[in-house]
């Protein structure tokens, strides 16, 4: 871990390393080349996914998030003026997937609880979760369009789960961090992606993928912004400029065309975890908060969270009723997300009683993932496509070193032609869809599939970081801060010409105990600089064909 004075603290984001001479020469020596990067991080801080402590609380956090969504809907042609009726989601499909999740009755749709009823269809067919303005804005919500309630108008306003500026602004800094780092300071990236040091189209270096939520999506907009600012007028023309461009940077078809972002169906999607896995979901649904007080320490927590003065009652209602994933996530969630914009706690609510109820959501939603088998059934394939971009950087870059030239075959395999990396591998690309202007979201052409990437961008959630931070060796209890960021790094070492990986948590160096015998890490470097057999050793139990994963899954409850 950096030291304190080289670490860049971002409040209720995440801390970054400060990327100082001494630091440099430490982390990258000369002996050591990049290879690739492959970076996962969690959107930026957003409004409460639910209002349960403080439902009449306004968010008034989302002017700039509000105007950016907006066009971005415009430009993939799902934006819903305002007179025209909303998408009616597929109801039916959202019953069938609750029932087979509970194992109930359709009178209990109202008590039904599932991953799956976050979730709902739009017409395209693509799945958004049960955010009315991922449709629409200046819309009223579901619940007060039902009541008949008045739209508030007021663009300022924030619905749950929404992107706020605040988290705009922590994901820039995430991007404007990683261009100091491989542009300004490693220089394996160009200066800028239509300038005179690049002929080549972005998709030949750079591979981009979002969930498709839409704080996800926005936040990898914000994160390409910090990465290559857009030029203006305020900054002369350069893109160099340390200022942030988010006021004046658009989210459009330009943008688009800009940076080809892949997403995918919900059901194709590898970074949430595999809940479409029986044996694996069982683990999440509906933890009884009776089981969770077993533990003398979570017990504490519970009985000083429901004792307060201020809000105990709505905490013991909270979390006396099972919820998916973990009874204390939605307390701690609503009270963090005051925390991160700036909102004062209650008198009663100090920020050591909020850091052990975000201990105890931690426990409880990780608690699966610490075990092989969670690891194995939820997030098999997410890591199978890790390894496997990796493994092709490494035979091209073994491939460079030694001078090969080869015909390009463009299935995505075999050595590179006229120096062009090969195209990425049909099995890290299973389902990606292209956010496009000229199609909306579409299967991309065979010229628009993406070559091995100097540097992978996955935009995703604190159950996408987390996990994979485990699986790499964190020992982190905490609940993981908005814009974190795992990367693993790929180095070639220039005198053996061997390969090695390194993977960070924020402004942590992971330690991989499979990497910890000697002649399984870098001589010089140590145990946190695996050898590339290691690192494959180390996540190869964890590897398995989709019909094995199917197998050990199991099958949901047959319902009568």
């Amino acid at each position: 871990m950096a030291a304190a004075d080289e670490v860049i603290d971002g409040g209720a984001s995440a801390p970054l390393p400060r990327l100082t001479p001494k630091y440099m020469r430490e982390m990258y020596p000369s002996y050591l080349e990049l290879v690739q990067a492959q970076v996962f991080f969690r959107h930026g801080e957003r409004s409460p996914v639910q209002m349960r402590l403080f439902p009449e609380r306004e968010w008034p956090f989302c002017d700039r998030s509000n105007y950016l969504h907006s066009e971005f809907m415009k430009a993939i042609g799902r934006f819903v003026p305002k007179e025209e009726p909303m998408p009616v989601p597929d109801t039916d499909m959202m019953m069938k997937k609750r029932l087979q999740c509970d194992g109930g009755k359709a009178e209990d749709k109202e008590n039904a609880s599932c991953y799956t009823k976050k979730t709902a269809t739009m017409k395209t067919g693509l799945e958004y979760e049960r955010a009315k303005w991922t449709l629409r804005l200046g819309t009223a919500s579901l619940d007060s369009r039902a009541n008949g309630e008045n739209c508030s108008q007021d663009p300022r306003m924030c619905n749950a789960g929404q992107l706020t500026d605040v988290g705009l602004h922590s994901v820039e800094r995430v991007g404007a961090y990683l261009r100091e780092l491989y542009v300004d300071k490693l220089g394996i990236l160009p200066r800028a992606i239509d300038g005179a040091d690049t002929s080549r189209p972005v998709s030949d270096w750079l591979y981009i993928r979002a969930t498709d939520y839409s704080r996800v999506l926005q936040s990898t907009f914000a994160l390409l912004t910090g990465l290559y600012p857009q030029r203006t007028a305020t900054n002369g023309g350069s893109s160099d400029s340390s200022e942030s461009t988010l006021s004046t940077a658009s989210f459009d078809g330009s943008f688009l065309r800009r940076f080809p972002i892949h997403t995918r169906m919900h059901s194709m999607e590898t970074m949430h975890g595999n809940y479409a896995c029986y044996n694996f979901i069982k683990q999440f649904v509906d933890p009884p908060i009776s089981e969770a007080r077993e533990l003398k320490w979570i017990d504490d927590v519970y009985r000083q969270a429901t004792q307060l003065k201020s809000i105990g009652p709505a905490v013991k209602r909270i979390l006396d009723k099972p919820h998916f994933g973990s009874t204390f996530h939605p307390v701690y969630d609503e009270l963090q997300s005051l925390v991160a914009h700036g909102v004062p706690l209650p008198h009663d609510v100090n920020h050591d009683l909020l850091a052990s109820l975000g201990r105890v959501a931690y426990h409880q939603w990780t608690g699966p993932t610490q075990l092989v088998s969670g690891q194995r059934l939820g997030f098999s394939r997410l890591i199978r496509e890790v390894a496997a971009t990796m493994g092709q950087a490494a035979d091209y870059s073994q491939a460079r070193a030694k001078g090969a030239e080869g015909s390009e075959s463009g299935s995505g395999s075999g050595s590179a032609g006229a120096g062009l990396p090969p195209r990425l591998g049909e099995s890290q690309r299973k389902g990606d869809l292209l956010l496009s202007t000229d199609g909306g979201i579409r299967e991309e052409t065979a010229s628009e599939i993406p070559r091995i990437p100097k540097l992978a961008l996955y935009g995703g959630h604190d159950i996408t970081v987390g996990p994979l931070a485990i699986v790499m060796g964190s020992q982190t209890r905490e609940w993981l801060p908005f814009a974190s960021a795992l990367t693993f790094e790929l180095f070639r070492d220039k005198t053996d010409g061997s390969h090695y990986v390194r993977t960070q948590l924020n402004d942590q160096v992971l330690q991989v105990a499979t990497c910890e015998p000697f002649g399984k890490h870098h001589p010089k470097l140590g145990s946190s600089v695996c050898t590339l057999d290691a690192f494959f050793e180390h996540v190869q139990p964890l590897l398995a064909s989709d019909a094995d994963i199917s197998a050990e899954c199991g099958n949901f409850p047959t319902i009568d």
